[in-house]
């Protein structure tokens, strides 16, 4: 018999903001990983390799270093990618298709998915801020993902054009959340946009790719939610 739920802790914040990739979705090494261990020899030499998007990934650090753009990152690593599976050209929307459109279990993370549903119960503010959910994913993807309609707005840099961690980008959240920044959780993958977060006065908290109920049961913690 599972234990009964804690009791919820007095509350620190009254909204949440969340990260899409890496965060509700699961994150891309994990997917490709994945499909390397389907028995595909050939990505698996190239995730052996490369160790894709990991701590031997050198573009990868690169990356977390600022020496070169998230969207260049992941625009190199598709076209690689591509031609490891037969095809030339492949651009990163073509990697995000080869990753996302299967079967929504296979790539959602259901322990946040249950965050959300617990946080809308709750008639908690939630937004979502996100760098590339139309540019990665396009219009059609995103208008079947029942689980975005739960969301009050989704604040998207294909959009707006401000991408974290330009402070712009969590301003725009915040106003769309209504709350002052020092109010809100905001969980997200990327180091570097945690710390942006916290520059401008967020409750953030870093989904560590080994240990994402770390950052979920933080969350619910200081929402004032039961575990």
């Amino acid at each position: 018999m599972p234990p009964p739920p804690t009791a919820p802790a007095e509350p620190s914040a009254r909204g949440l903001l969340l990260d899409i990739g890496g965060v509700v979705l699961r994150n891309a090494r994990e997917l490709v990983v994945g499909r390397a261990a389907l028995d595909v020899p050939a990505v698996r030499e190239y995730v052996e390799r490369t160790d894709f998007a990991g701590p031997g990934d050198e573009l990868w650090q690169s990356m977390l270093r600022h020496e070169v753009t998230e969207r260049d990152y992941w625009a190199q690593r598709a076209g690689e990618l591509g031609r490891v599976l037969g095809h030339e050209g492949w651009l990163t929307f073509d990697l995000i298709q080869w990753l996302y459109h299967d079967p929504q279990g296979d790539w959602l993370v259901d322990e946040m998915i249950d965050l959300i549903k617990q946080v809308k119960a709750a008639g908690i503010p939630l937004v979502a801020l996100t760098n590339d959910l139309l540019d990665f994913h396009g219009q059609d993807w995103a208008d079947e993902q029942e689980w975005l309609r739960d969301f009050d707005t989704v604040v998207d840099g294909s959009t707006t054009g401000v991408l974290k961690p330009h402070p712009g980008a969590y301003a725009l959240a915040v106003d769309a959340l209504g709350l002052p920044a020092a109010d809100v959780v905001y969980l997200d993958d990327m180091p570097v946009n945690v710390a942006g977060g916290l520059a401008v006065g967020l409750q953030a908290i870093e989904v560590l790719y080994a240990d994402k109920s770390h950052a979920i049961d933080e969350a619910r913690r200081r929402l004032g939610l039961a575990h």
